[in-house]
């Protein structure tokens, strides 16, 4: 039996995406109906960014398959809006992503910014990216594998626990053949796969500059147990619950307990 009535599927890499078929493929072992709406181009890099000074046009793509002119979380609020404001989707599948969104990567996903969307909206939703070393020769094998095993697992060993199924997953594969894959591990996000910003320059025919952004990344520096680039680094696939608001809360309770201040002076 298949644990979800309706899944809405979506992307950052664009509605063309080798990934989003594999995407498809596994969402149809999970759920009745299948929706995909995924972005036009790819929409690397945005995070959960929302139009707000351009107008989304929408293109069919075929039955139940639509491509918006938007970032991934405007695929979700524009679904939401259009066809499930009375019965929404069980569970929001973003990707599968061509590359691991791991460290401070996850902040910058437009991957992992589709599933944030759909949890400010109340709705459970699953990240999967897929690592690779040769982007030219990406193999989607450990995910196609294991990807709906694992969502049905979380979703079965959160039926008894209190906000377990509405949390929101970013899971990574490793780049290994599957009869290497050691196992799946939770994990938590763990700072300084990024060393800093960079910056590639060029002219353009018109003799004008343009810049392109990039990082310098040194994921070899995280040795944290815990961390998501070394469960990978391990051979597991990382599991890494996440949560839609940014507030520090640790820091938050304890500010409150000071009471409220008086104007400074």
């Amino acid at each position: 039996m298949k644990p979800f009535g309706r899944i809405l599927l979506t992307n950052d890499d664009g509605i063309d995406a080798p990934g989003l078929k594999v995407a498809e493929d596994i969402a149809a072992q999970l759920a009745e109906e299948v929706w995909v709406v995924a972005p036009e181009h790819d929409q690397s890099g945005v995070g959960q960014g929302i139009s707000l000074h351009t107008p989304l046009r929408v293109y069919h793509h075929g039955e139940r398959r639509f491509a918006v002119s938007g970032t991934p979380a405007d695929c979700v609020m524009f679904a939401m809006a259009e066809w499930f404001e009375e019965e929404a989707p069980d569970l929001v599948l973003s990707g599968v992503n061509c590359g691991a969104n791991l460290s401070d990567s996850v902040m910058y996903s437009g991957t992992v910014g589709a599933v944030l969307a759909a949890a400010h909206l109340g709705l459970p939703g699953i990240a999967l990216s897929q690592a690779f070393v040769d982007r030219a020769a990406i193999d989607y094998a450990p995910t196609t594998r294991y990807a709906a095993g694992l969502i049905r697992e979380l979703w079965q060993a959160g039926a008894d626990r209190d906000g377990y199924q509405r949390a929101c997953w970013n899971i990574n594969f490793p780049d290994l053949p599957v009869a290497e894959l050691r196992g799946s591990r939770f994990t938590r996000q763990i700072g300084g796969g990024i060393a800093g910003p960079r910056l590639v320059h060029g002219t353009d025919g018109r003799g004008l500059a343009y810049h392109w952004l990039s990082f310098e990344r040194r994921p070899s520096s995280i040795d944290h147990p815990q961390s998501d680039v070394v469960a990978l680094r391990d051979g597991h696939i990382s599991v890494m619950p996440l949560q839609p608001t940014r507030c520090d809360d640790v820091l938050a309770d304890k500010c409150f307990e000071q009471g409220d201040r008086p104007l400074p002076r």
